[in-house]
C-alpha cells in the first residue's frame, strides 16, 4: 500500500534528478558562442535551421545527405519559434552565434526530455524504485551530459532510441495495432534522425514478433507486423521527406559512412589502432575503454551487472531490452571508427538493466551505499567534463605571443597551427589569434614549418594522435621537441583536468581531449633567433 509519504519522496526524488538533468545539460551550454566560435560540425545544423526563418518549402530541402533532416527541422522550428517571440535580435543565419545556440538547446532540452522517458520506461518495466534510479544514472551519464552542449545529432538519437525502447516494451507486454503503429513510429523517427537509427528495426521486430505469438493468431500477428511496418514508413516519410524522393542519395550515403567506420581510415584520435594493445580490436574495445568512458567505470560495471541478470532472467522486459542492445552494439562496435558518441543510443537500455541489478541487492545498506555511490562518482565525472567546454586556453595563447615574442623585423610574429581541413578551424585559435594582431598561418599536410613561421602553435590532441596512431608526423615532432628544428618551447597549456582522467588516459591516450571540449591542451614553440 502506497501513503502520502511515499509519493511525496517520489515527487522529491523525481525533482532531483530533473534538477540535476536540467543543471548538467544547460551549464556552459553557451560556451564559445561570445566569441564568434562554434565547433565546425555545428555549422551542418545551423545552415538547417537558419533556413527556417523565413518559413518556406525550401526550409524543408536537404542539399547535403550525410545526415538525415529530422533534428535540422527541430532546431529549425525552436528557431522560427524564437524569432516569432521577439527572442533572437536578428534573423537566424548560418554563422550566428544564436542559431547555434538555438540548435545546443534543442539537443540539452531532448536529452533532459530523454532522463525522463527513461525513468517512465524502467518504471513500467520493474517498478518505481528501479525508475527513479534508472533517470538519476543517464542524469549523471557524462558522455550523454557532455553531448547535449552541441548542436548535434547524437542526444536527439538517443532521445528517439529511448522512446523506440519504450514503444517497443508497450507492444510486447500489450499487444494490439496502436501500439504497433506507435512502435514503429518511433524508429521510424529515430531512422530520420540519423541512419544508424536504422538498428532499432531489431526490437521493433522483436516486440511486433513476441505480441503476435501473444494473440496465437495469424492474422493479428500479420496486422500488427504491418502497422509496425506502416508507422515505420511514415513516420520516416515525415521526419525526412528529401530521404524518400532521394532515396539513392540516402542509400549511397549510407554504403559510404559503412565502408569509411570499417576501414577507419582519416579519424586521427579515433581509430583502433595496434598501440592500444590487446582490447584496439571491434568490440573489446567498447567494452574495455569507450564504455567505462562514456558512462564513467562504476556505472558501466553495474551496467554489466544487469547485461547478466537480464540473461538469467528474460522476463518480456529483459528480452526487449536485450533485442534493443545488442543489435546495435554488434553493429556500431564492428566499426574499426571508434567515436565514443556512437555508443549514446546504447545508454537508455544499459542504464536501466544497472538500475534494476542495484535494486536488486537484498540488504538495504548494501543497496543504498551502491546506489548513492556510483551516483556521486557520476556526477563528479559529469561535472568535471562539462566543466572543461572552454576557450580560455585559446585566449591566453593569443595573449602570451602578443607579449612574450616581440615583432619580427617590423612585422607581427606568424603564428603556424596544424589544420585539419582548409577553412575550419577545429582547434579554435584563429579568431583569438587574429584579434591580437598576430598573423595566423594554417598550415596543412604536416608541413608544419613550410612558411618559416616565428611561433608554432601545436595542440596536445595532435600530439596524442601522432603518437597513438602513429602518424607521418612522428618524425618532424622528435625533432622539434628535441630541438633539432631550430624551435624552443615557450609555454604549455596541458590538457584540462576531469576527475580520474590519468586512470581513463590509460585506456586510451585520446580520451585526455577531445575537439569539441575547447580545452584540448596546446604548446607553444618559438623560434629560437642568432644573438646579434
Amino acid at each position: 500500500m502506497r501513503g502520502p509519504h511515499s509519493r511525496t519522496g517520489t515527487l522529491l526524488a523525481a525533482a532531483t534528478v530533473g534538477s540535476v538533468a536540467v543543471g548538467l545539460r544547460f551549464w556552459r551550454l553557451s560556451w564559445g558562442l561570445a566569441d564568434g566560435y562554434r565547433f565546425p560540425d555545428e555549422i551542418v545544423f545551423a545552415g538547417r535551421a537558419a533556413a527556417f526563418v523565413p518559413l518556406s518549402r525550401d526550409s524543408f530541402a536537404l542539399h547535403e545527405f550525410g545526415y538525415p533532416a529530422l533534428y535540422g527541422y527541430l532546431s529549425g522550428a525552436a528557431a522560427a519559434l524564437a524569432w516569432a517571440l521577439g527572442l533572437l535580435d536578428r534573423p537566424p543565419h548560418v554563422s550566428s552565434p544564436t542559431t547555434v545556440l538555438v540548435g545546443r538547446v534543442v539537443s540539452a532540452a531532448l536529452g533532459v526530455a530523454t532522463v525522463g522517458l527513461v525513468g517512465v520506461t524502467a518504471t513500467r518495466m520493474f517498478s518505481r524504485p528501479v525508475g527513479i534510479v534508472a533517470a538519476a544514472f543517464l542524469a549523471v551519464a557524462p558522455l550523454h551530459a557532455m553531448h547535449a552542449h552541441l548542436a548535434l545529432t547524437e542526444v536527439a538519437l538517443t532521445a528517439g532510441a529511448a522512446l523506440a525502447l519504450h514503444a517497443a516494451h508497450e507492444l510486447a507486454a500489450r499487444p494490439g495495432p496502436l501500439r504497433a503503429l506507435a512502435a514503429g513510429s518511433a524508429a521510424g523517427l529515430t531512422f530520420a534522425t540519423k541512419y544508424t537509427g536504422l538498428a532499432l528495426l531489431a526490437p521493433l521486430g522483436w516486440a511486433a514478433a513476441e505480441g503476435g505469438a501473444r494473440t496465437r493468431s495469424v492474422g493479428r500477428a500479420a496486422v500488427l507486423g504491418a502497422s509496425a511496418l506502416a508507422g515505420f514508413a511514415g513516420a520516416f516519410a515525415l521526419g525526412c521527406p528529401p530521404c524518400v524522393t532521394g532515396y539513392r542519395r540516402v542509400l549511397a550515403t549510407m554504403h559510404l559512412q559503412r565502408v569509411m567506420a570499417r576501414i577507419g581510415v582519416g579519424f586521427p584520435n579515433n581509430t583502433l589502432v595496434p598501440s592500444l594493445g590487446w582490447y584496439g580490436r571491434p568490440y573489446v574495445y567498447q567494452l574495455v575503454a569507450a564504455l567505462p568512458f562514456g558512462l564513467g567505470w562504476p556505472l558501466h560495471a553495474l551496467a554489466l551487472a544487469g547485461v547478466g541478470v537480464a540473461l538469467c532472467k528474460r522476463t518480456v522486459a529483459d528480452r526487449v531490452l536485450l533485442t534493443t542492445l545488442l543489435p546495435y552494439f554488434v553493429v556500431i562496435a564492428g566499426y574499426r571508427v571508434v567515436f565514443p558518441r556512437y555508443l549514446l543510443p546504447l545508454f537508455p537500455g544499459l542504464v536501466i538493466l544497472a538500475a534494476r541489478a542495484g535494486c536488486g541487492l537484498r540488504r538495504p545498506w548494501m543497496r543504498a551505499m551502491l546506489l548513492v555511490g556510483i551516483f556521486g562518482y557520476s556526477l563528479a565525472l559529469a561535472s568535471t567534463q562539462v566543466g572543461r567546454f572552454s576557450l580560455d586556453q585559446q585566449r591566453e595563447i593569443a595573449r602570451w605571443i602578443a607579449m612574450e615574442v616581440p615583432p619580427v623585423e617590423g612585422r607581427a610574429p606568424r603564428v603556424a597551427v596544424p589544420a585539419l581541413v582548409r577553412g575550419l578551424d577545429y582547434f579554435g585559435l584563429a579568431r583569438f589569434l587574429t584579434r591580437a594582431g598576430l598573423a595566423y598561418v594554417p598550415m596543412f599536410d604536416g608541413r608544419w614549418l613550410q612558411q618559416d613561421p616565428d611561433v608554432l602553435v601545436l595542440p596536445e590532441w595532435l600530439k596524442i594522435a601522432i603518437r597513438r596512431d602513429a602518424l607521418p608526423q612522428r618524425p618532424m615532432l622528435d625533432d622539434l621537441e628535441a630541438g633539432a628544428l631550430g624551435y624552443r618551447l615557450g609555454a604549455r597549456w596541458p590538457p584540462s583536468w576531469y576527475l580520474q582522467r590519468d586512470l581513463y588516459t590509460r585506456l586510451d591516450p585520446a580520451f585526455a581531449a577531445d575537439l569539441w571540449q575547447g580545452e584540448i591542451g596546446f604548446e607553444v614553440w618559438v623560434r629560437e633567433r642568432p644573438t646579434p
